[in-house]
């Protein structure tokens, strides 16, 4: 066996099984089916009724492409975030009436043929998600654009993003793929991409505990419910521009302007920094709640 060279020229050899201590190594297990979730005992009465979901689609743009696929678990919550009961499932599968693109069955594993005929029952998946107070799902605004196209019954719903309503970094994740947080919790599962496996993924990592001993569904739940402001910087931006970006905006094509979203203190000290220095530049502030901040 090769020795290895340290910074100081000395020779190391590679550790042996004996020199390990409990830091060298991390054991991950296998997520939880949802099947066989545990029944617990609320604490301090039930909360929401919550809709975990994820959708497969066969393009990225909600007005033009189609779900393909989609997985729904309905869990109850008691009020310290905890989910203490899995009540029902769904699933379908939807032929888009045109052949996938290779990448979209690489990456699902779906084929034209397994989704020949196939339809979603959406009076049936509008009634089942309907059973919730809110729609949870890992990049929410994705999954958001295609399901309220699809079931413009739930429209009313508000929604939860595991992804961007918790601060990962803050809270010391070094990441915020779906996988690679179960991997930091200390679970993995199984590498299929398909939006059942998303969907059981996603509860497993929802009960996770953050290591402020909140719940991941807790933080996220708490963060959503807050009202925040959408500074919107309009006009003549073009040499505010780099400054916007260093701050934090960015740049939204649907209204051809920079924007950020803060809290309602920091929204007027965006407002009157944004005076001070860029007087050209016209300032609007929007309230932003759980039912449109994921629009």
């Amino acid at each position: 066996m090769n020795s290895l060279n340290d910074d100081s020229g000395q020779k190391a050899e590679p550790c042996t099984d004996e020199d390990r201590t409990d830091s060298d190594v991390r054991i991950l297990r296998r997520i939880a089916p949802l099947d066989k979730w545990p029944i617990t005992n609320a604490i301090g009465g039930e909360g929401p009724v919550l809709a975990l979901l994820d959708t497969e689609t066969d393009g990225l743009d909600p007005e033009t492409d189609s779900v393909i696929e989609i997985a729904v678990a309905l869990v109850q919550t008691d009020c310290e975030g905890r989910i203490v009961k899995i009540l029902d499932k769904a699933y379908a599968l939807q032929d888009p009436g045109r052949p996938l693109p290779a990448r979209i069955t690489k990456l699902t594993g779906l084929t034209d043929e397994r989704l020949a005929g196939k339809a979603i029952d959406e009076d049936k998946l509008t009634a089942f998600i309907g059973r919730a107070d809110a729609v949870l799902a890992h990049g929410a605004k994705f999954d958001a654009g295609f399901v309220r196209r699809l079931l413009p019954g739930i429209a009313h719903l508000p929604w939860v993003c595991s992804l961007t309503d918790i601060d990962w970094l803050e809270h010391g994740y070094d990441g915020r793929a779906l996988g690679h947080l179960l991997m930091q919790q200390g679970l993995f599962a199984p590498k299929a991409h398909t939006a059942g496996d998303d969907v059981t993924a996603l509860v497993n990592l929802a009960a996770t505990c953050l290591p402020n001993g909140r719940t991941v569904l807790a933080e996220a739940l708490a963060n959503a419910r807050t009202t925040t402001v959408r500074v919107d910087a309009e006009g003549d931006t073009y040499q505010a521009r780099s400054e916007l970006k260093r701050r934090g905006y960015r740049f939204d094509w649907s209204r051809k302007g920079w924007s950020i979203e803060v809290s309602a203190f920091q929204s007027d000290y965006e407002e009157s920094w944004i005076s001070r220095h860029f007087p050209r530049v016209r300032v609007s502030k929007t309230p932003v709640t759980w039912h449109e901040r994921h629009c």
